[in-house]
């Protein structure tokens, strides 16, 4: 609609008066307009660049939180280990083997602690360590209020990172262990044995995740919000938060409160050829051309229009899609009403090209566009997010028998034969749907989610359709 309303207001009939208001108040407004069109070309390159920088900082991330979390992994596969030994009493030597297997695989791990009714008793390596047996955590200050909180909330806690009286510092990963007295017995109705803890070496953790001060030109800080201290920087330098930086949340356990925050070596980036051309081209013409102030207002909105839709069917494209998608996401978290998203992936398209050429296969794909079209409410939104890839978005959650309904009309109407200069081809497609916030808690793993479920829905297809001769192929009528 936005390509089709600059087309109108900008449209030929329209221009001649258009740009003689235009000429007339050219001369003393056209340096104030290519000021703020040069001002508007500098935050588009600096929100570019911020961009940049957060695809860097979502690669740290993702690295960060799995190092993290298979550590975690580790040590609930330690309490699921001391189930064999509860009912004998304790031995370290029952626990040696897989806590030194667990140091093996996880270097970071410095040392690993169990103690059966918050007495340390065991502790591998033994060295440095051994002067830590006997310890009672509830008689230690610093450390009991996290074995409490392990033992409230029966769940992972992680403190730190501390400063270790053997050099370095270290999350401390406290595991509660709950055995279970028979089979099925519910968490809350089972007896503490212990805690088990886990010393995660904040350096070797950084370095096996690949995080360093400097990523893709980015200086990367990492903080700790839940700390009340003035300096909660984890990692990096504390003048990072003290300017214009981006930043991600982590997703982490045991009551992490993370976040990674990026800043250019050199600061954010507003200069380039785009700046110096806009504003030479434009006082050129505010001197000499009045009517040149349209047509470079004209191709502003022309170029701001490409950039969110595709240039063959006109559709919404990924990138306006998923700024839709993390509005409507921001609106669910004040009204509780989320949406959702049907992943429509055509079947067999390839051949269509091989046997009609390119010019029919896009055809097709702007007629798979418009049948789309029609099938939706004025405030859905239809984009194509790939070659023959389409996504549907609608705002709301819909009951299951809506959806089912909506899912079987849109199959229904794309998978319509296509006529063309004579051809008639059998159209094919595998859809997957997903709701938020129901299926996924951000935009990035709902795509995922939806994707995943269209291309088992493909799979299915596929296996449904071996035994049927010619299935999926073009046919000419």
């Amino acid at each position: 609609m936005g390509i089709n309303l600059t087309r109108n207001v900008f449209s030929k009939s329209n221009g001649t008066w258009i740009a003689s208001i235009v000429a007339a108040v050219c001369f003393l407004a056209g340096i104030a307009v290519t000021a703020h069109v040069g001002q508007l070309v500098r935050n588009e390159l600096v929100s570019q660049h911020k961009r940049q920088a957060v695809a860097s900082l979502s690669e740290a991330r993702a690295r960060l939180e799995g190092e993290i979390n298979r550590t975690v992994a580790h040590g609930l596969g330690i309490r699921a280990y001391v189930s064999q030994f509860v009912e004998q009493p304790f031995d370290m030597e029952d626990y040696r083997e897989i806590a030194v297997e667990l140091i093996e695989e996880n270097p970071s791990i410095r040392s690993i602690g169990l103690a059966p009714n918050n007495i340390l008793r065991a502790v591998f390596p033994l060295e440095p360590n051994q002067a830590a047996l006997g310890l009672n955590y509830r008689m230690n200050t610093a450390q009991w209020p996290a074995i409490q909180q392990a033992m409230v909330t029966r769940d992972v806690v992680i403190a730190g990172p501390l400063e270790l009286v053997q050099g370095g510092r270290a999350l401390l990963i406290r595991i509660p262990i709950f055995p279970a007295s028979f089979l099925g017995q519910p968490l809350k109705e089972r007896s503490y044995w212990g805690v088990a803890t886990l010393v995660l070496d904040e350096e070797g953790m950084m370095k096996t995740a690949g995080i360093t001060d400097v990523i893709n030109g980015i200086r990367i800080g990492l903080v700790n919000r839940s700390a009340v201290a003035s300096n909660n920087m984890i990692f990096g330098s504390q003048s990072l938060l003290e300017k214009d930086h981006v930043s991600l949340p982590l997703h982490l356990p045991g009551g992490l409160n993370w976040e990674l925050v990026g800043l250019p070596e050199a600061g954010w980036s507003s200069t380039g050829n785009q700046v110096w051309i806009t504003q030479l081209v434009g006082s050129l013409i505010s001197l000499v051309f009045g009517a040149m102030a349209f047509l470079l207002i004209s191709e502003v909105y022309k170029v701001r229009s490409m950039a969110l839709h595709d240039p063959l069917t006109g559709l919404a494209n990924r990138r306006l899609l998923e700024d839709r998608m993390h509005q409507l996401a921001a609106m669910c978290e004040r009204s509780g009403a989320g949406f959702e998203i049907f992943y429509v992936d055509l079947d067999a398209f390839k051949p269509v090209n091989d046997n009609y050429g390119h010019a029919v296969g896009d055809q097709l794909l702007i007629e798979v566009g418009q049948r789309l079209q029609n099938q939706i409410r004025q405030t859905d939104t239809v984009a194509r997010v790939g070659g023959d890839e389409f996504i549907v978005l609608t705002p709301g959650n819909m009951r299951r028998q809506e959806k089912d309904t909506f899912l079987n009309r849109l199959g229904e109407r794309v998978t319509e034969a296509f006529e063309y200069s004579g051809a008639r081809i059998d159209v094919k497609a595998s859809i997957g749907s997903a709701s938020y916030p129901g299926d996924a808690a951000t935009v990035e793993d709902l795509l995922r989610v939806a994707d995943g479920r269209m291309y088992a829905q493909k799979a299915k297809s596929k296996r449904n359709s071996q035994d049927i001769p010619g299935n999926g192929l073009p046919q000419t009528g």
